[in-house]
């Protein structure tokens, strides 16, 4: 009894392991109401471990972020086990008779606790109705679409990837062509304040707006966006003086697209360029890129310009084995207020060989490089061999 019971529980996993779908999920119920509306409940996620070997002291540790290298050069050898890279998501969807999507609800969280533990972080909510979206996911001018087949969770570190609370419209507008418009929470625009401020302080007041044109099939095409990040801040000069709120614009625009040279290896690439809108790079998200005190005016806050540009190519050399290959580089405008250990710019590339046995398991390394100097031409670089197994489901 006991043997049959393990051989229909190991026949399960493996057909669950080899099931097809490009999309992974596990559907845990589905119902269809009075109205013939049918309700789906289904669970997804992926299951990571990763064991990762750095030559050089980093301030992040499960995901390369070249502008964390630490200055100076030191060399010092250090390893990281985890799982923080693991992630589970609960969702529920509607579909009316002629199989459209009506509404859907979508809950997510990762193990990155505070304080370094793997405790549950929340990562994503929002919930969709016909074109309209409200809750907290990928940023409007964030191409999710670009990320290649790699387990380091950052990727290239020249690519915008930034969630934010949002409300977000979307709609085709031609055959081939899709806008979509949104209004983002401006909390997370990062700034630095002068030390001797009176207690300045950054001010949401006008929300982010955010654009995004996408133009091509469901492999091959181009996106181009535009970001709009007004940066509110209230300021005094004097412990008598009522507070003044300033305001200082940041704006961006990102280029980015897929184009596949075959039916299974592709080329993609993004670019971006643009003043105040720092976070919304995967690196600089909370480092107070988006702008800096000017002493030479009053201390007011000046944004900083940021240019990036990634180019990807994603190989297979068979059904099972793929492999990709990045560079990606990042400069900050100079201005001669900036503070000296700021970076002033930061590169890395990458190279990977993954195995993938079955369609929802992934084990494989990855090699990355990176290099930083910071305003004052002091520089350090790192270099990373992560090696890594995943199961999604």
């Amino acid at each position: 009894m006991k043997k049959n019971t393990t051989r229909h529980l190991a026949s399960i996993i493996f057909a669950f392991l080899c099931n097809a779908e490009a999309t992974s999920q596990i559907t845990l119920t589905k119902s269809k109401a009075e109205d013939q509306n049918e309700w789906e409940l289904y669970l997804k996620g992926t299951v990571q471990t990763d064991v990762i070997f750095n030559f050089q002291d980093m301030g992040s540790l499960e995901g390369f972020a070249a502008e964390t290298i630490k200055i100076p050069q030191t060399n010092i050898v250090s390893s990281n086990f985890s799982i923080k890279q693991s992630q589970i998501g609960l969702g529920i969807k509607q579909k009316n008779p002629k199989g459209d999507d009506n509404f859907a609800a979508y809950l997510e969280f990762d193990l990155y606790g505070p304080d370094g533990t793997t405790a549950p972080r929340f990562r994503q909510g929002y919930i969709t109705w016909k074109k309209w979206l409200a809750g907290r996911t990928w940023s409007n001018i964030s191409d999710h679409e670009i990320f290649p087949n790699m387990f380091d969770f950052i990727g290239p570190d020249g690519l915008l990837f930034n969630r934010r609370i949002q409300v977000r419209y979307t709609t085709p507008v031609s055959k081939k062509g899709i806008l979509s418009v949104s209004l983002e929470d401006p909390g997370p625009t990062s700034i630095s304040l002068p030390v001797d401020s009176l207690k300045w302080q950054k001010r949401n007041i006008v929300p982010t707006f955010a654009t995004m044109y996408r133009h091509g099939d469901k492999k091959n095409y181009v996106k181009a966006g535009i970001i709009i990040s007004p940066i509110n801040y209230d300021i005094r000069y004097s412990v008598d003086d009522p507070y003044q709120t300033k305001t200082k614009l940041g704006w961006g625009a990102v280029i980015s697209g897929t184009r596949y040279v075959t039916e299974t290896n592709s080329f993609r690439f993004q670019t971006s360029y643009g003043k105040g809108f720092a976070t919304n790079n995967s690196d600089l998200n909370g480092e107070k890129y988006d702008a800096v005190p000017n002493p030479y005016n009053r201390n007011l806050l000046e944004t900083l310009r940021l240019f990036n540009m990634v180019a990807i190519y994603e190989h297979w050399w068979n059904p099972q084995w793929s492999s990709v290959a990045f560079v990606s580089y990042s400069r900050i405008g100079k201005r001669e207020y900036i503070p000296k250990d700021m970076a002033k710019n930061f590169q890395n590339v990458g190279m990977n060989l993954v195995f993938q046995p079955l369609k929802k398991l992934r084990m494989g390394i990855e090699g990355n490089y990176g290099r930083v100097r910071n305003f004052n031409n002091d520089k350090a670089h790192a270099f990373r061999i992560q090696s890594s197994v995943a199961l999604s489901f």
